[in-house]
């Protein structure tokens, strides 16, 4: 008999957790985007013995789609990324297709006609009928999953928590997400639907956010500030203060600024010594140098022309 172990898929707007239900962590992690990059322009010919003297027809090869981890420098493709959500909620399936076959091939599943292994797969709060109807025909038509169970990852937690330490009745759980932010209040163990809050402001704008501040109080390093960086530092050195204004107060005093602060290091490449050593009249010099080389190349492309006829 097939093992039927559990697949958990942790499907967040920002991140992807994959693993199976009797592991203690993830399997599998990756940022939940994908994107095909361009290839260059190959030339072949389109049919063998073509006329003499025809030019061949410029093919463009077809891009591979890389998803997750397989995107080596996600800062280069930026523009180019694409996700399967929009404001926390899927309104893509393609690019959710996509991101399956990316999760059922690390999961040790490429070449199978199904997966016969029953899935618990995290939605959205409050998530439309359509959409849940749309991700139900997509996992049992086109991968011949047995089951499905969906839930809510905050909701997930919560028992966790209530599992590993004392029980909590009462509760009124923030759900921080990357678009947008849910108040959860729980009364008597009981999930109040009529109660919940959504708020579209997630730790995407708060990346954002950094990343412009980081733009206008550093403009002589807008390169070196990039998204990236700015993800890293808001989940590395960023956290919640539980009295704002306590904390306000706190970095107004010198002693508790200097103990505190953190001096991030920027990518940092030096000036070669042969440019910076160069007098006003060396760099002149080449600078004609240039010049005299360009008007070669201009004149020999002339020259050339002129042969053709």
């Amino acid at each position: 008999m097939a093992d039927r172990r559990v697949l958990v898929i942790d499907n967040g707007s920002y991140e992807c957790r994959v693993g199976w239900s009797d592991s203690r962590e993830p399997d599998l992690r990756f940022r939940n985007v994908l994107t095909k990059p361009r290839k260059d322009r190959k030339k072949e010919a389109l049919q063998q013995g073509s006329s003499e003297g025809s030019q061949p027809a410029a093919v463009e090869a077809p891009a591979e789609i890389q998803v997750g981890n397989d995107i080596t420098n996600i800062e280069a493709v930026r523009a180019h990324l694409k996700s399967p959500f929009e404001r926390n909620v899927i309104t893509n399936w393609n690019h959710q297709e996509q991101i399956f076959d990316y999760i059922f091939t690390k999961m040790g599943f490429e070449g199978q006609e199904k997966i016969d292994h029953p899935i618990i797969l995290t939605e959205a709060l409050a998530n439309p009928n359509f959409c849940r109807q749309q991700m139900s025909e997509l996992l049992f038509e086109c991968y011949g999953i047995p089951s499905v169970s969906y839930g809510i990852d905050a909701l997930y937690s919560w028992e966790h928590y209530q599992q590993k330490r004392q029980k909590i009745a009462d509760a009124l759980i923030i759900s921080f997400g990357y678009s947008t932010t849910h108040v959860i209040p729980v009364l008597g163990g009981k999930l109040q639907m009529e109660h919940v809050r959504r708020l579209n402001v997630g730790g995407y704008h708060i990346i954002t956010y950094l990343f412009r501040l980081m733009q206008m109080k550093y403009p002589v390093h807008l390169n070196a500030i990039t998204i990236s960086r700015m993800e890293k530092l808001v989940h590395e050195h960023c956290h919640i203060a539980v009295d704002y204004r306590k904390e306000l107060v706190k970095w107004a005093q010198m002693d508790y600024y200097e103990e505190h602060i953190m001096k991030i290091q920027l990518p940092y490449n030096a000036v070669t010594a042969t440019n910076a050593l160069l007098t006003a009249e060396q760099k002149q010099e080449k600078r004609r140098e240039l010049a005299h080389r360009l008007l070669e190349i201009k004149n020999r492309r002339e020259r050339e022309k002129v042969a053709r006829g």
